[in-house]
């Protein structure tokens, strides 16, 4: 407790590997949006909560950066940092298959070649000849769940993420097909579904600082300070 202002403060947790690639044990997304400010991602970034990561207004509005919530984490992905080397893909799949395959990564880094009106694709609309990246969005009412003949996708308890049971999947595809980006892959060795378990590793590995994964419990102390919220709300017995 602050004496001085009769605020909680939460403690900062040193960002090591470890702990940027473990699901944290503090804020989820309901506490932090529905149940303690109550103002929506929207209202996050209009009141600045998110600007210490990039995330405000114009660049949201520019297509320059992405936002995608997960119970656990916001995901936020900046073109303007991407140099396309592909590091994020080597790394996501020596992580998750123990060995670099590009393929089966569960992040895409897309070359945005087309651009300036007029050009064919959604990428062209920004005119400019960045990267993208492109990552699974972790839908709350996930295509590639739904369609899973035999139930193999499914909520992670601690983490929210969807992931893929490789015990119950045969290797079909259908989640390939059902996702409107196409990130599940079908790994050929294994012939089992890969898909992001919202691990960040791309984060951590990631040379440019493209893709960040920022905890809840930061932007609930980033809510705090810029005035969005009271402690009182995020803590009530405080």
């Amino acid at each position: 407790m602050d004496e001085k202002k009769g605020e909680a403060i939460l403690p900062e947790e040193p960002q090591t590997e470890t702990a940027a690639e473990e699901s944290p044990k503090g804020f989820t997304r309901r506490q932090v949006v529905a149940g303690g400010i109550g103002v929506g991602l929207v209202g996050l970034i209009a009141g600045g909560a998110l600007a210490k990561w990039g995330v405000i207004e114009d660049t949201i509005a520019s297509g320059r950066m992405a936002v995608n919530v997960t119970p656990t984490k916001l995901i936020v992905t900046d073109r303007a940092r991407c140099s396309g080397c592909q590091r994020c893909e080597m790394m996501c799949s020596l992580r998750n298959d123990g060995r670099v395959c590009q393929t089966t990564a569960r992040v895409r880094v897309w070359p945005n070649y087309n651009f300036g009106e007029g050009s064919n694709g959604p990428d062209g609309i920004y005119r400019n000849c960045q990267f993208t990246v492109e990552h699974c969005k972790q839908c709350k009412d996930a295509a590639c769940m739904k369609n899973c003949p035999v139930h193999a996708i499914y909520a992670d308890p601690e983490t929210g993420a969807r992931v893929v049971d490789t015990d119950k999947c045969i290797g079909c595809g259908l989640c390939h097909e059902a996702c409107p980006w196409n990130m599940p892959q079908i790994d050929p060795v294994i012939g089992k579904s890969t898909k992001c378990i919202a691990c960040g590793r791309c984060a951590v590995q990631c040379p440019n600082g493209a893709i960040k994964f920022v905890d809840w419990q930061d932007i609930a102390q980033e809510a705090i300070d810029k005035g969005i919220v009271r402690t009182s709300t995020l803590f009530p017995e405080a």
